[in-house]
Parts: structure tokens; sequence; C-alpha cells
């Protein structure tokens, strides 16, 4: 289930330090609760997305599983295929394509070459329970 939480951040530009709204979404199987990986999405992303009628319509489940499965700790950049979505989202190529557009025209993405992309700063952030340690062990 998701957890909402605050997250500081450093604007880039600014230096200056913004405090904003995040929603950490639990996945993978392990023993222990700390040891899950989470994916945090940042509120202000989320409320993009939902209010665009047109992401909503289908791209957001190439969003969700980009941030769910491609992300690594730290990095915003991943790789993807029509092959991938294919065979995990059963999705056909033309579908592939149109959400893609979608998602680097509204600028959701960015191409970063072939097959390589990127999402937009403050989107979400991969990480290990673990090293999180405001999070009490249940």
């Amino acid at each position: 289930m998701p957890a909402r939480t605050k997250l500081s951040v450093v604007n880039p530009e600014t230096g200056e330090i913004m405090e904003l709204d995040a929603i950490v979404f639990l996945y993978g199987e392990s023993q222990k609760p700390k040891d899950r990986d989470f994916t945090k999405v940042f509120h202000a992303f989320l409320y993009d997305v939902f209010k665009d009628k047109e992401v909503m319509a289908g791209p957001f489940r190439l969003l969700t599983y980009v941030m769910a499965k491609k992300l690594h700790k730290d990095r915003l950049d991943f790789h993807l295929t029509f092959q991938e979505l294919k065979e995990n989202l059963g999705i056909s190529e033309k579908t592939y394509y149109r959400w893609l557009g979608v998602l680097l025209r509204k600028g959701y993405i960015k191409r970063l070459g072939p097959n390589y992309y990127a999402l937009r700063p403050y989107t979400a952030i991969v990480g290990r329970m673990a090293d999180i340690d405001y999070f009490e062990e249940v």
C-alpha cells in the first residue's frame, strides 16, 4: 500500500532546499519489510499526470511500468524496447509508439539515445528500505 511522506531536495539551479510531497510504493518479495525496494513518486508529478486525460488514457501504464521495473537507485535513465513492453504489458507496436510519443511530446520522458530514455526530474526515485532510517521495522 502506498504511503505519503515528505522529501527534502535541493534545487540544482537555485540551491534552495524544497520540501516535496511524495508517495512511496513498495514492491518485491522479502522476508523483512525493511529490505524491500521502493519507488518514491513525487506528488507534483502525480498531480500533473492525473489531470492529463491523454496520459491517463493509456501512457500512464507505460510510466508506471518504468517506475516499478526500469529505474535504478539514484538514476532516472532507463532502456526500453517494444519487445519488452509487448511481453510485459501485452500491447501492440502501434500502441507502444503512440504512448511513447505522447510521453515524449509532453515532457514526461526524454530520449537520450536509441531505446534509451530518462524520466523528467522530480518524478520518482528508487531505493531500498534498509537505506531509509525513518521507517520503523515492522
